[in-house]
C-alpha cells in the first residue's frame, strides 16, 4: 500500500513538471530578476511553492482518475488537510479541469472534467 501511494506521488511529480504554470516561471525567471521585479529569494520561494502546488495538484487529479470523490475521500488517500485540497480543487475547477457533480451527506463530489 505504502509503495503504491509513493508510486503516484512519483507519477505527480513527473506530471507537474510539464506543467505550464511550472514552466513559465522557470522560463522567465532570469528576466524577471533581470528587471529587479523578483529579489533571488523571492524567486526560489516562487518556484518551491509552485512546484509543491503543481506536484499535489496532479495527485489530487490522480486520485480523480478512478471516478468521483468528495474531499473527506481524497483527504484519507493523499493524507493532505481538507482547507488545502479544497483550495486546490478550487484552482482546479478555475482551469477547467475539475467539476462538481453531486452531493453526498452535505459533501460535494469531485471529478476530472472531460475536455
Amino acid at each position: 500500500m505504502k509503495e503504491t501511494a509513493n508510486m503516484e506521488k512519483v507519477d505527480a511529480a513527473a506530471e507537474a513538471f510539464g506543467n505550464e504554470r511550472l514552466r513559465w516561471l522557470i522560463g522567465k525567471g532570469d528576466v524577471l530578476l533581470q528587471r529587479g521585479d523578483l529579489t533571488p529569494e523571492r524567486l526560489k520561494q516562487l518556484m518551491e511553492q509552485t512546484v509543491r502546488e503543481e506536484i499535489d495538484r496532479s495527485y489530487i487529479l490522480g486520485e480523480l482518475k478512478d471516478g468521483p470523490a468528495t474531499i473527506t475521500e481524497i483527504a484519507k488517500a493523499t493524507m493532505m488537510e481538507k482547507d488545502y485540497i479544497l483550495e486546490n480543487l478550487l484552482a482546479l475547477m478555475k482551469w477547467n479541469m475539475v467539476e462538481i457533480v453531486g452531493e453526498d451527506k452535505r459533501e460535494y463530489i469531485y471529478a476530472r472534467k472531460e475536455v
